[in-house]
């Protein structure tokens, strides 16, 4: 199958779906992978050493990994630790997996005083666990932007600002292509802001 016919007939089944705008390119970005001639390889290799091509869920695939090889939950969870040294518990507290990658399992209200505070809480979280426990170098600040709109914690004037100010953090790039990483000061502090975040 010519690759102009697999991304067409993925992005027609994303359109079948009726889906919410949100996860389509997640969605379209597995169609492709299901729809491709490589994806049929691997699904018969998969099959016939005995192991599943479904995730278990709660599974990432990192982005821009050529195996695309899932991450379970746990291993997630334990590079975080290991690189940051954050109780696991709290983290496991703060954090859920999902197919696209880390999301806040607490309410927004909880995570600050203020729409500014809890916005750069999910910020340092959500670049953390994007960080080290799926190997991201740098998260898109859009992926932030999504998981704040969604815990009604964004406030579109401010936003950016909010996340530039963050200390330890260095935003990259322009537009839609901006992106956030962490530096050596806030992954040494990383644990003792989750504590103090649980604490509060």
């Amino acid at each position: 199958m010519e690759v102009s016919d697999v991304l067409k007939d993925a992005w027609a089944a994303v359109e079948a779906a009726d889906l919410p705008g949100e996860i389509q390119p997640v969605a379209f970005r597995e169609a492709v992978r299901l729809l491709s001639p490589a994806s049929s390889a691997t699904t018969s290799a998969m099959l016939t050493s005995g192991h599943s091509t479904d995730s278990a869920p709660g599974t990432v695939e990192p982005e821009g990994s050529a195996a695309h090889a899932p991450i379970a939950e746990r291993e997630i969870y334990d590079r975080v630790v290991e690189h940051t040294g954050v109780d696991r518990a709290k983290l496991e507290h703060l954090v859920h997996m999902d197919d696209d990658g880390p999301h806040m399992s607490v309410p927004g209200l909880k995570l600050g005083k203020s729409n500014a505070e809890r916005a750069r809480a999910v910020a340092q979280i959500i670049i953390m666990v994007r960080s080290f426990g799926i190997g991201e170098n740098e998260t898109p600040l859009e992926v932030i932007r999504a998981e704040c709109e969604r815990l009604k914690v964004y406030d579109s004037a401010n936003f950016s600002s909010q996340v530039r100010a963050l200390n330890g953090y260095v935003v990259t790039g322009s537009g839609q292509n901006r992106r956030v990483r962490a530096k050596s000061a806030a992954v040494q502090s990383f644990s003792g802001f989750v504590d103090s975040l649980l604490t509060d």
